[in-house]
């Protein structure tokens, strides 16, 4: 047995057309290979009737990719569509979707059964295969793919579809039907960068506000905001507040309020103040953030409250009540806070204290009440 393609290339015609057809698995494809180098112009019509015969599944899949390279469409369409053996078939169907020109119907029917009702290594065959130019049922059939169970198939739809159809309106429904079964977080992060190659922050924008979009998947195109530096109004922010409770996420989706939209936040963003004091369960790493934006929007919009913010300045007061009140219940509070030793008040354990003559107790939301009433009055 010959032991490399190299020494089979050497061989005579003669050698090669003996061990194309009694040779062992290896040299019948090797000499294959040398005898479609040598642009023997009888070789194409000994390969149709040497690939009819061949028992193997693995010579014949080399088979049909030197019958494609001599320009044998038929024999290929033949093996795609009737082969025994599901990966030459595959592998058939993916020559047959390169070779078919938009107006073959032989060829373009076989595809559009094969991306019908074909099994997905078929599918992924045509996928792989399938020109710009195919026809637009075909790559409709494809686009049908994306949300397929299979992984392979999966993003081979999602990848051709999303390179080759030049609109970009549906790019961000498709990639929610990617990403919503995907598993793995390199592959969704794959597909969030394609999504902004084709469509752009607008995609990724539309993405993230689809509410049927995967718990999941959501935290990616977050991600994918943040690396893009895409910004949102508050209404977005908002929303996506609204399906979030985990307090990382929702301080990343705070940080993508966009600078200088602080005002028209205000009502939201004084919620969350007072939320972030009143349930424990918001835990302390958004204080600073939200606190921040808060400030600005304080400064920014100057307008009348409304009935929601006198609402929400009213459970402010009523928990810096509570706040005083529970630190006169305890003889050990002065103990407990973690103050300068210059602003420690100077009281004898035991004594009568009045939590809110301390400056420093309570100090951010007693800030903000002083501003909230000065919008009551004005």
């Amino acid at each position: 047995m010959y032991a490399s393609f190299g020494e089979i290339e050497r061989l005579d015609t003669a050698t090669l057309r003996e061990l194309l057809v009694g040779g062992e698995p290896p040299e019948r494809v090797w000499a294959a290979w040398a005898l479609g180098l040598r642009h023997d112009p009888d070789f194409a019509h000994e390969l149709r009737a040497t690939a009819a015969e061949e028992p193997d599944a693995g010579v014949r899949r080399h088979l049909v990719v030197i019958l494609a390279g001599a320009g044998e469409s038929k024999s290929v369409l033949t093996m795609a569509a009737h082969d025994p053996d599901e990966r030459v078939r595959a592998t058939a169907l993916q020559y047959v979707a390169r070779l078919a020109q938009p107006r073959e119907p032989a060829a373009n029917e076989l595809l559009a059964r094969a991306l019908a009702g074909g099994t997905p290594l078929e599918r992924l065959g045509c996928v792989a295969g399938l020109r710009p130019d195919a026809p637009p049922a075909l790559w409709d059939a494809v686009d049908a793919c994306v949300p397929s169970a299979d992984r392979d198939l999966r993003w081979a739809a999602y990848e051709a579809v999303m390179r080759h159809r030049g609109e970009t309106e549906s790019a961000p429904e498709r990639t929610r039907l990617f990403l919503n079964p995907e598993p793995e977080l390199s592959t969704r992060r794959a597909a969030l960068a394609l999504l902004h190659e084709r469509a752009g922050v607008h995609g990724l924008r539309r993405l993230v506000d689809d509410v049927a979009l995967d718990a999941r998947a959501a935290p990616d195109v977050i991600e994918a905001l943040h690396t893009h530096t895409v910004q949102l109004e508050w209404a977005g922010v908002d929303r996506l507040l609204g399906r979030f409770q985990s307090v990382p996420w929702r301080h990343r989706i705070l940080q993508l309020l966009a600078a200088g939209q602080e005002g028209p936040a205000r009502a939201g963003l004084l919620r969350l103040f007072v939320a972030d004091r009143v349930d424990p369960e918001n835990g302390w790493e958004m204080r600073p953030e939200i606190g921040t934006r808060l400030q600005r929007a304080l400064d920014d919009n100057r307008g009348p409250l409304d009935d929601s913010e006198h609402r929400l300045r009213q459970a402010l007061a009523d928990f810096v009540e509570k706040e005083a009140a529970d630190a006169r219940a305890d003889p050990e509070f002065l103990d407990k806070v973690d103050i300068a030793p210059a602003l420690r008040p100077d009281i004898r354990p035991g004594e009568p204290f009045d939590p809110l003559s301390f400056p420093w107790f309570c100090e951010a939301e007693r800030d903000v009440l002083a501003q909230l009433a000065l919008l009551e009055v004005h």
